[in-house]
């Protein structure tokens, strides 16, 4: 039951891509209505450990690809592109220990440590990014005993865990657009359109933005790299079960080379996700009761993450790579058109 529950032509061009690559480049659409039924079988502390991977690496994501050069447009000048990241889950993080209830009750009497892993098993189930079925909890000692005695059927009392659903990359994109103004700096902007995949999911959007301000140009003599600092943050919504938040704050060098682009950005970055679903799965006394609401945030640690990319500059467009090396690594593919 549980297993029935991705200048103008120039311009035109990557709105379209965008509209596409956006549609599919984010978990929320790579497998939220699954994921989202699985949450709803799960008490709080389980959801927490089941669903960190992908919250952590939405984390990180967010904060990916924001900026690819440390220079800055000339008053006016603009670039707008798409940005698809991916998040490379860790593979420590395919599997959590299940918390199982401490006690139930049972015919007025309360039975301590009423569950265990069925036989041959140990107490290890996928995670959201990890692959295969979950565990099953079936009674045990005594409250097994007095199921037994009360001629109840001990499977009716079993708890099965979610299945992973295989994902070692949590996958994100955004549409992104940058405007220079005065004072050598730029503002940016980053969105997800607001779409509907799935009636049972909801909506889908993302609203970002950001500022990046020249420090070479308040050097004395001439740099030889182009130095910014840099200020971004994003707000992303999945349906009423997902509400991310993230911030970032970076130092950007780089190096113009012909028509390729070299840079290095330095990011402090944090983020928090809070979490949303009803509970619907009941399966013994002491779990919260069917149509109980849920909530819980997930914080991310302040993390310091190094990224390293280089941009190829083809005239309309420009090709952009970048690697973020952090907690979860990100690999960042830019498709952009821009006048300087």
């Amino acid at each position: 039951m549980r297993r029935e529950a991705s200048r103008r032509s120039a311009s035109t061009i990557l709105l379209c891509t965008g509209a596409l690559l956006v549609a599919h480049a984010f978990p929320a659409r790579v497998a939220a209505q699954d994921i989202e039924a699985e949450l709803r079988t799960l008490t709080q502390d389980n959801a927490e450990l089941y669903i960190e991977p992908l919250t952590s690496g939405l984390a990180a994501a967010l904060n990916s690809g924001f900026y690819h050069t440390a220079k800055v447009h000339d008053v006016l000048g603009f670039d707008f592109g798409i940005r698809v990241m991916g998040a490379f889950v860790p593979g420590d993080l395919d599997t959590f220990v299940p918390i199982p209830p401490e006690s139930v009750e049972f015919q007025a009497v309360d039975y301590s440590n009423p569950y265990a892993p069925e036989a041959g098993q140990v107490l290890v189930s996928p995670t959201a990014s990890g692959e295969g079925d979950g565990l099953r909890l079936v009674p045990a000692g005594a409250f097994l005993q007095a199921l037994q005695t009360a001629g109840e059927n001990p499977a009716d009392y079993e708890i099965p865990l979610p299945q992973g659903f295989d994902l070692p990359i949590v996958p994100y994109g955004a549409i992104q657009g940058a405007l220079g103004v005065p004072l050598g700096t730029e503002v940016v902007v980053r969105f997800i359109p607001s779409i509907t995949p799935d009636e049972d999911v909801g909506s889908i959007s993302m609203f970002g933005a950001g500022i990046k301000h020249s420090v070479d140009q308040w050097l004395p003599g001439s740099s030889p790299v182009n130095i910014a600092l840099a200020f971004g943050f994003q707000h992303f919504q999945v349906g009423d079960y997902l509400d991310a938040n993230s911030t970032q704050w970076s130092v950007i060098v780089s190096k113009d080379l012909s028509v390729l682009t070299l840079y290095a950005a330095g990011t402090i970055e944090d983020a928090d996700l809070d979490v949303s679903y009803v509970f619907t799965d009941p399966v013994v006394a002491g779990t919260p009761l069917q149509g109980e609401t849920i909530e819980f945030t997930q914080d991310t640690p302040n993390d310091a993450t190094l990224a390293l990319g280089a941009t190829l500059d083809l005239g309309p467009v420009a090709l952009n790579a970048g690697y973020t090396l952090g907690s979860f690594d990100v690999l960042t593919v830019s498709l952009l058109a821009s006048i300087r």
